[in-house]
């Protein structure tokens, strides 16, 4: 004869695989397409923030990501079609040092197997000091306006 309450472990099962199922959901919508290697948003910038450091990050995104995210990091760039903007508080949290650097050093691609990129992979381009000193200066996106 079984028990009564067997069918309550189903239950707590099935909501804790729903709970699962939902927060995993969440996370990856979060980093779809984003190649954040395990770890990688728990890491923080190796480099000293200074007066050189920020100049460079500056020069770097000039050069680099202001004509999709554009100067100010609002996402207007004139060669923009999706392009994030930098300055949403929403952001912040969600971003941290290690996915900043990681989303620049690897890009964003569309479709995976293709690599269609809509931003293209800086790893070929700069070096890591140079995409660590480009989250220094996007860091500064961050400051109360």
């Amino acid at each position: 004869m079984r028990p009564s309450s067997t069918a309550t472990p189903t239950v707590t099962l099935g909501a804790v695989l729903c709970a699962v199922l939902w927060l995993g959901a969440s996370v990856a919508a979060q980093y779809q397409g984003w190649l954040i290697p395990p770890g990688g948003k728990d890491e923080t910038s190796p480099l000293t923030r200074s007066p050189q450091v920020l100049r460079q990050g500056a020069d770097l995104f000039a050069a680099h990501c202001a004509r999709c995210h554009g100067p100010e990091g609002k996402g207007n760039g004139p060669d923009a079609d999706y392009a994030a903007d930098l300055t949403d508080e929403y952001r912040f949290a969600l971003n941290t040092d290690g996915v900043l650097f990681y989303k620049v050093w690897n890009g964003h691609a569309v479709q995976l197997r293709t690599q269609i990129d809509d931003m293209p992979p800086f790893k070929d381009r700069l070096t890591r000091e140079q995409v660590w000193a480009v989250v220094e200066h996007l860091k500064t996106f961050r400051a109360p306006r």
